[in-house]
């Protein structure tokens, strides 16, 4: 049974503001991503670069150039979402299962035991903790199980939390199927385009005197327009990535529209939800812990060198005041993720609810599909080539590409089945961590955080590392400090126990949303 949205007589208003709604992320997406993206395709047929030079045509020269080194910087990626999407489909979808069958005991353990990895999004002070705990050599550290060890366990959490969304209304295969198959799509989709994204491990860990030892088209953009300047190149291997992005999202929100995927709330007992007569589940309760206590221990493991290294608060390396470098580090982000995910939120929710174009409303995120799953990489060199000579340094600090399009389509499929009052939380807690990726940042700083007196803290510690090398003198503590971890992960624990645990993932035709919603089981 789903939750009834209120529907207005006045079928003309509801088209009207539904329309409205989505303008100002329209508006977003235009200024942060279409433009740049023509842009970024206009000079990749030039030489332009970094030395102020006039730019001449080059027809397909930078294609052909860069086309060898792209297409070796793909096998990381590939292994790396292989080994991600494994990790969260086989270890989240069997730990989701078994919380689901072991009643709500079972899945408030597993939400509240992953909180803290799902918080733990500390890109750039994880690379560096691996580098100062193990080995300073580039050749001591392999970036790519760094990484995986470092987010095993959030990929087991994110996995599990996909996957109790479609056990929640059954655990059984025959109606979830469909839900389980497009959850591992998504997953999957994800999983290889952050490994196409990926910068602050490979950029850290995996450089050499020659360049980048394990590159990704990420790193292989920044070294071509910010260490060889060739802006040009950059821009042939960031329209290269766009496509490959392109696809998966297009992909994606295609898979998304024809399974009708929405999100609805499950205030039913255990019982109707496995559509079976109660049962014990103290067998499934013990199951489940062991589970996750096993997985548990594998995550804290891999966060280990970070959580080791988070006490660093040694103030040596800073140069200028303190304050200012961590306003620096967190408050352009703010910015960028409030304005972003605001209008997400708004058209998320003239979609999703107000539905302007009926059952047909999600082809309004047809526009959005292709940067569903693009980040900062390939929008970096057009951002730099038309930046503001205003010499702000905080405002260049601020992402050039505002709009969160996942938390558009996120709020949409909220939206469309739960009231604005309970999907709110959710849709907050991903605003949360949207701020804590950005600020978590590596590529962004690196390429903006030029002031020494006012770097963001990503930069003051990888200048810290070449200057002294000893984790003692390293300020990586004042880059996801410990206290704003916790408070994250208490955020994450509540709005998965409170909200995420009564909500469901379901596909196919919408048969019952005039019906009205059951009262709440309390032993549920």
């Amino acid at each position: 049974m789903t939750e009834t949205v209120p529907k207005s007589p006045d079928r003309t208003a509801h088209v009207l503001f539904g329309l409205l709604a989505v303008i100002p992320a329209f508006v977003l997406l235009l200024s942060g991503y279409v433009v740049p993206t023509v842009r970024t395709v206009l000079a990749s047929f030039t030489d332009v670069d970094m030395l102020g030079r006039d730019a001449e045509q080059v027809g397909l020269e930078n294609y052909a150039d860069s086309f060898p080194d792209f297409a070796a910087a793909l096998v990381w990626p590939l292994v790396s979402a292989v080994l991600v999407t494994l990790t969260a489909v086989v270890g989240g979808g069997t730990l989701a299962y078994l919380a689901a069958r072991a009643g709500r005991a079972g899945r408030w353990t597993v939400r509240i035991a992953f909180a803290l990895p799902l918080a733990g999004l500390a890109t750039a002070g994880a690379a560096a903790s691996w580098m100062l705990t193990f080995d300073r050599s580039p050749d001591g550290v392999n970036p790519l199980l760094a990484q995986y060890l470092t987010f095993f366990g959030l990929a087991v959490g994110l996995g599990a939390t996909a996957f109790l969304l479609v056990f929640r209304r059954s655990t059984q295969p025959r109606d979830t199927w469909a839900g389980a198959l497009l959850v591992s799509g998504v997953l999957a989709a994800s999983a290889l385009a952050i490994g196409l994204q990926s910068f602050g491990f490979p950029y850290v860990l995996g450089r050499t005197a020659d360049g980048p030892r394990y590159a990704t088209p990420t790193v292989l953009i920044f070294d071509q327009a910010f260490r060889t300047f060739r802006l040009g190149a950059a821009s042939a291997v960031a329209v290269l990535l766009g496509l490959l992005l392109a696809v998966l999202g297009i992909g994606v929100t295609v898979w998304l529209i024809l399974a009708r995927t929405r999100v609805v709330p499950t205030d039913q007992p255990a019982s109707a939800e496995q559509g079976t007569a109660p049962v014990s589940t103290t067998g499934w309760r013990v199951a489940a812990s062991v589970v996750a206590g096993g997985l548990l221990l594998l995550g804290l493991a891999g966060l280990t060198p970070w959580l080791l290294n988070s006490v660093g608060f040694d103030t040596a390396a800073v140069r200028g005041s303190l304050f200012t470098h961590l306003a620096f580090t967190w408050l352009p982000p703010l910015i960028s993720t409030v304005v972003g995910a605001l209008a997400a939120a708004l058209a998320g929710y003239g979609i999703g609810a107000l539905r302007p174009l009926g059952r047909r409303s999600e082809l309004l995120l047809l526009p959005f599909a292709p940067w569903l799953f693009v980040g900062l990489a390939g929008l970096a060199p057009d951002a730099w080539m038309h930046r503001t000579e205003d010499g702000s340094a905080f405002l260049f600090l601020i992402p050039p590409a505002s709009l969160t399009i996942p938390v558009l389509f996120g709020s949409t499929l909220l939206f469309r089945g739960v009231r604005w009052t309970r999907a709110l939380p959710a849709v907050g807690l991903a605003a949360l961590i949207t701020w804590v990726v950005q600020a978590q940042d590596t590529l962004w700083p690196i390429i903006a955080g030029y002031a020494p007196d006012s770097a963001p803290m990503q930069v003051v510690v990888l200048q810290a590392i070449q200057m002294f090398g000893a984790p003692d003198a390293v300020p990586t503590g004042w880059l996801y400090p410990l206290p704003v971890l916790l408070v994250v992960a208490a955020a994450v624990a509540a709005v998965q126990v409170l909200v995420l645990d009564r909500l469901a993932l379901r596909t196919g035709r919408d048969t019952d949303t005039e019906t009205p919603a059951p009262a709440p089981d309390a032993g549920n």
